[in-house]
């Protein structure tokens, strides 16, 4: 399930990390309140941006715009079918920007004719996995002077993709606000993060299948030999009959092997309804079936898994001797 999941989510966020609008355009997140301060190590991560920054990083060759994303004092919020999310995900706290700065990083989305002002997504939900190019945000009733008064909650520097115009600005904004929790990165380096990040879980789920069938299978080896020793007696009577030592093999391996391959099949096909299920329900995605890697990883564990179970089967030939069968 975790794995479907996962896999769902990445293919239906991961495509604007490689694009060079996401590369290009550089974000420090100070804060995500809702006109209130933020306080990190006793400063305001959302105080209003001085103009000797603004000066600087527009003086950098390469930069080409600059964009304040503002606290939102008016309480406006984002519905979620206006961010392509599902409407039972409800809405999301909504910040201020000024259409002026908005039009120069078309990235983020566009304001309506006319206004001054618009509302986006708050910084922490401003959808940096994935494209809001086509966006029109709602207009916001307030003047350029309380904008400019309100605190700041993100700054997007646009530049033009070079080396030396974003590391410039990245370090003009470290020098400006040192206490952030995490440097200024690009959005196409914090897409490509987060999907990293994502992409860890689901090798770390994929270890936890390979591990869990091994473990079964030894826990079959373990069940296995106790059965053998409990019935070595019926078992030798049989091979003094006529039964081959190979049918009792194949008796032995088929009680075995048999519970595991339909425990796995059906726990896969389980686990990927109930992947495509949340995949919809929650995220509002059809299910996106995992890569080759998970079913050789699966495979892997079932044939470690028989392999221990055949290890066992030597047993059958030491215990199973007409001395087993022997009365006292």
């Amino acid at each position: 399930m975790a794995v479907g999941v996962i896999t769902t989510r990445v293919a239906s966020h991961g495509a604007p990390s490689g694009s060079a609008a996401a590369s290009d355009t550089l974000t420090a997140q100070l804060g995500y309140g809702q006109g209130e301060a933020i306080q990190i190590q006793g400063r305001s991560a959302s105080a209003p941006v001085s103009r000797a920054l603004l000066t600087k990083l527009h003086f950098i060759p390469g930069v080409q715009a600059v964009a304040l994303i503002h606290a939102n004092p008016l309480g406006i919020k984002i519905s979620a079918a206006k961010m392509g999310l599902r409407p039972s995900f409800g809405s999301v706290p909504a910040a201020l920007i000024s259409c002026a700065q908005l039009s120069r990083i078309p990235l983020l989305g566009r304001c309506p004719a006319g206004a001054q002002a618009a509302a986006i997504p708050s910084a922490g939900f401003l959808g940096l996995d994935h494209s809001l190019a086509a966006t029109t945000w709602p207009a916001a009733a307030i003047s350029a002077q309380r904008l400019q008064r309100a605190g700041v909650q993100a700054i997007f520097v646009g530049t033009n993709g070079s080396t030396s115009a974003i590391e410039r600005a990245r370090t003009a904004l470290e020098l400006a606000y040192p206490y952030l929790p995490s440097p200024p990165t690009t959005i196409g380096e914090f897409s490509a993060q987060n999907n990293r990040t994502t992409l860890e879980y689901e090798q770390l789920a994929e270890v936890v299948i390979l591990v869990s069938l091994t473990i079964a299978g030894c826990t079959l080896a373990v069940s296995v030999a106790a059965g053998l020793t409990d019935r070595k007696r019926p078992f030798s009577l049989l091979r003094l009959t006529g039964a081959p030592l190979g049918v009792l093999r194949r008796v032995v391996a088929l009680e075995s092997a048999a519970p595991l391959l339909i425990t796995a099949l059906v726990s896969t096909g389980l686990g990927f309804l109930a992947a495509a299920l949340f995949a919809s329900a929650q995220l509002g995605y059809s299910l996106r079936p995992p890569g080759a890697e998970y079913y050789l990883i699966v495979l892997a564990g079932l044939a470690a898994s028989l392999g221990i179970i055949a290890s066992t089967l030597p047993v059958l030939d030491r215990i199973t001797g007409p001395e087993t069968a022997r009365n006292e």
